[in-house]
């Protein structure tokens, strides 16, 4: 593995570390956690998405309703930015739950931990109210990170979370990129406004097409358009690519372990604050649970369209995830 360098440094106003090794650097939140950039070197494309409201503190959010609305969403959506970490929810908390939306390890204070080395910067917080400790190990190998996340509790028996990666896509890599992924079915979630929905006729069920699900409406769409998807994987992977810029970002998992690749599209169609109108982005987020809702119905509880829903962190050292990220030239892949 690359050695790593680490700076202290500021995005968007926020304190955040700079990792830089021979072929790519890499931007990471103290506040949230989030993967904020990710560019290669001597090169300032950034693939991920950067929301066009100011950043502030999760807790300042609160007193800042004619910035980042009123609702429950609000901490989160104040210091948000590309790749965020959701657990022990991935969508709004549970009846009589006092968490923040997609839980708290996008609202807590990061550290890096003194099990860092040379080669491996280690990022840990503490979720206090879903009582666990998150880390995350960063490994620099050319032109990939990998990415190494542990959640862990001190309780005797097994616990059940909600686990997703929320990779969110943004302007100017966004428009023109062509999104792939090895699926076999697609269905929508009706929590978004059915009128901004991309199809006007879905099957039974909420199916609809696996291939125009993953497609993302350019810049210059006159209409407003939103929507969530839930894709089946066969294969854990996504890649997003643009051919004309040379560039192409890969995401590389197991598919046992996040079996479903939530697709949200988001062109211009939620108009409240901080949205206003005007925000484009697009989630590639692959979860244990299809989609981001509260505590889900009967039908999806345990398991949906054949795959499981449910994720269990046992007690000690808890549950290790790896994911590869490559953000490369086109010609060359993971």
């Amino acid at each position: 593995m690359d050695r790593i360098r680490v700076t202290e440094t500021t995005w968007r106003g926020m304190d955040a570390w700079a990792l830089t090794g021979p072929d790519l650097r890499l931007t990471v939140m103290r506040t949230g956690g989030h993967l904020a950039s990710i560019t290669a070197a001597g090169d300032d494309l950034d693939p991920l998405w950067q929301p066009p409201w100011p950043a502030a503190s999760p807790e300042s959010a609160a007193s800042r309703a004619d910035v980042y609305g009123d609702g429950p969403e609000a901490s989160l959506l104040a210091a948000i930015v590309g790749h965020n970490l959701c657990i022990d929810r991935f969508g709004p908390p549970w009846p009589g739950e006092r968490k923040p939306v997609h839980g708290e390890a996008g609202v807590v204070e990061w550290d890096r931990s003194a099990e860092s080395t040379a080669h491996r910067v280690v990022l840990a917080a503490d979720l206090p109210r879903a009582r666990l400790r998150v880390s995350r190990a960063f490994e620099f190998d050319h032109e990939s990170i990998v990415l190494t996340t542990t959640v862990a509790h001190d309780e005797a028996s097994p616990r059940e979370i909600e686990w997703a990666e929320h990779v969110t896509i943004g302007d100017p890599f966004l428009d023109g990129a062509r999104f792939t992924a090895e699926v076999d079915g697609a269905w929508i979630w009706d929590g978004e406004p059915r009128d901004a929905w991309r199809f006007a006729e879905p099957g039974p069920h909420g199916k609809v097409d696996a291939a125009a699900a993953l497609e993302m409406p350019t810049a210059d769409t006159p209409e407003a358009v939103g929507d969530i998807v839930t894709t089946r994987l066969t294969s854990g992977g996504f890649r997003a690519e643009r051919p004309d810029l040379g560039r192409v970002l890969e995401y590389l998992w197991d598919a046992d372990e996040f079996p479903w690749l939530c697709l949200w599209t988001q062109h211009k169609s939620r108009t409240g604050r901080p949205w206003n109108g005007v925000t484009r982005a697009r989630g590639m987020e692959f979860s244990t649970k299809p989609f981001p809702e509260g505590k889900p119905p009967a039908s999806r509880e345990t398991s949906y369209q054949g795959r499981p829903t449910t994720c269990r962190v046992p007690p000690g050292p808890g549950l290790t995830r790896t994911v590869r990220i490559r953000w490369s030239s086109s010609e060359r892949s993971v």
